[in-house]
């Protein structure tokens, strides 16, 4: 039971991740989605203000995950990297700093249907052999890497998604591994439940050293909170795991709303 507990409250994925708010709801029978409004106009926009993909990517037409948020569909289910614009990362004496969303942010769809959050300012600047890599040095950052490594490692194929918690991971060593085998072993499926999250943001006192990152999702009566320490370790944010492995797989915090400390990642049409 343990065990599934992290598809139902990690993730989202990140999830990952949060992703087993998901699951409750499911297994509960929760015949609730997210649709998305009818857009209503009165004039048209003139200039795009959404992110175009690389050109390998723009291949497909857009989907949506199991609650009907928007996902781009790459070439790659691996996911496909942006050119990154430095220039465009939130300025710091913003007031919603830790909470707002990234330049350039968008969700593409990666195997079995799993939510990645890409961004085209503060990363992942770069996608190799299924490991996603190069977050900024920024809130914006650490939550897309918090994001990112649960959501691969519960999408990743079999050889990939070990080297996902090997590299994106910092500590835990051969048990974390073991750990996430079993949750997967017990929920083939658990890509499907990585989805987009209802809410981001930074707890205040972040420093360039430590982020702690909390991701809320929708649930049945309310939203459930993950929480994700992530430490900078050689160049790039990594999930800080905690001696107690198990810690990844509490309960999360129920709460019957969001306060408005959260933001919209959804990314933009």
């Amino acid at each position: 039971m343990k065990s599934f507990r992290l598809l139902i409250i990690l993730l989202t994925g990140i999830t990952v991740i949060v992703v087993a708010a998901f699951a409750w709801t499911l297994s509960r029978n929760d015949d609730t989605t997210h649709t998305p409004a009818d857009p209503v106009t009165t004039t048209m926009p003139t200039e795009r203000t959404f992110p175009d993909l690389a050109p390998s990517a723009a291949t497909r037409p857009p989907t949506t995950d199991l609650f009907g948020a928007r996902l781009e569909v790459p070439a790659e289910e691996s996911g496909v990297a942006l050119n990154q614009e430095p220039g465009a990362r939130l300025d710091p004496a913003r007031p919603d700093y830790l909470t707002a969303s990234p330049a350039r942010m968008q969700w593409q769809r990666g195997w079995g249907g799993a939510a990645l959050p890409i961004s085209g300012s503060d990363g992942p600047a770069q996608i190799t052999n299924g490991v996603a890599q190069d977050f900024a040095h920024t809130p914006q950052g650490a939550a897309l890497a918090a994001l990112d490594a649960l959501g691969r490692a519960l999408s990743a194929p079999e050889g990939i998604w070990q080297q996902v918690v090997a590299e994106r991971y910092y500590g835990g060593g051969p048990a974390l591994v073991n750990r996430f085998a079993r949750s997967r072993a017990r929920t083939p499926d658990a890509a499907r439940y990585v989805v987009v999250p209802d809410g981001v943001r930074v707890r205040p006192g972040y420093r360039d050293d430590l982020a702690v990152v909390e991701i809320a999702h929708r649930t049945t009566g309310g939203y459930t909170i993950a929480t994700w320490p992530m430490a900078w370790v050689g160049g790039d944010w990594r999930v800080r795991v905690p001696e107690d492995i198990e810690t990844l797989w509490g309960p999360g915090v129920s709460t019957p709303t969001l306060a408005e400390a959260f933001g919209s990642w959804k990314g933009q049409p």
